[in-house]
């Protein structure tokens, strides 16, 4: 009896044990794959509005473009945010989305509002479709744009350095515009260099009008600005992209104390068996 019966026991546990974690953990890859499906949803709907709140903008057709950020404003929950996405991103979605609505309220011109809706179309794109994001088609559109501020700046006119000030209006447009989406993606400091070159080269040459710079460092600033528009679009490819939906992993009560039934249950068999090896039938051999 001091055998079988913590045998039986440890027998019952141990099969308990198992079907416990192996139940919790079918019900929470059934509730992750739920979640995610709830999220993707979303997304496709978000994706869908953000494109119709841009060609809108595009056609100039104010009253869609006030439907659609009322939509686009609703479907930014909480939840959705939590879901997928880094916070950066989605509070520059929301700036962007009540810059809009303030616009159109004001009665303004698309080209008023036609940044801020790109911005946004780029961003929802980029949730939805990482590895093939339309943001990532910037990267040789920017390079474009350093290149023309090089030539720019190479020019033999005299007028180098207002020239490639002019120039970089455009590379630093075009930064503004995948901001949010680079953000939403892979958080605030991904782009933050890009940025910060662009803002030193712009006083590098703005300062060389008066000649209080040399022409070496603007160089040196142009080739450091293009490795770094490299460097960003690098990440982005080789980044991976997190589940839409993480779900937290909790301990299960009922597992710990089948588990340690079980295990005791064990000691209990093994304990009993030594000490009938030792007294079986609880009659001493002689000596």
């Amino acid at each position: 009896m001091r055998i079988i019966v913590p045998f039986v026991i440890c027998t019952v546990m141990s099969i308990s044990f198992v079907g416990s974690v192996w139940g919790n953990y079918n019900s929470n890859v059934l509730y992750a794959s739920l979640l995610s499906a709830s999220s993707d949803k979303q997304l496709q709907r978000l994706d869908e509005i953000a494109g119709s709140l841009y060609e809108a903008a595009y056609t100039n057709n104010r009253q869609a473009g006030f439907q659609q950020v009322q939509q686009l404003q609703r479907m930014m929950t909480v939840e959705l945010r939590r879901a997928s996405g880094h916070k950066e991103g989605w509070i520059a979605m929301e700036q962007d989305a009540r810059s809009i609505e303030r616009a159109l309220v004001n009665s303004q011109m698309s080209s008023e509002w036609l940044l801020q809706a790109a911005r946004i179309r780029l961003a929802a794109d980029a949730l939805v479709r990482p590895e093939h994001a339309l943001l990532l088609q910037y990267e040789s559109i920017m390079q474009d744009d350093l290149s023309r501020v090089e030539k720019a700046w190479k020019r033999q006119t005299g007028d180098g350095a207002i020239a490639a000030r002019a120039s970089m209006n455009s590379l630093e447009a075009h930064m503004k515009r995948v901001e949010p989406a680079m953000n939403l993606l892979y958080g605030s400091m991904h782009g933050a260099e890009v940025v910060e070159r662009i803002s030193y080269t712009n006083r590098l040459l703005e300062a060389s009008r008066s000649n209080t710079t040399n022409d070496a460092m603007i160089d040196r600033s142009i080739i450091a600005l293009k490795e770094s528009i490299v460097h960003m679009y690098d990440k982005s490819g080789r980044a991976e992209v997190l589940p839409t939906t993480a779900i937290a992993s909790t301990s299960n009560p009922l597992s710990w104390t089948l588990f340690l039934g079980a295990f005791i249950s064990a000691i209990l068999t093994y304990s009993g068996w030594r000490k009938y090896k030792l007294n079986p039938f609880g009659v001493k051999p002689l000596p």
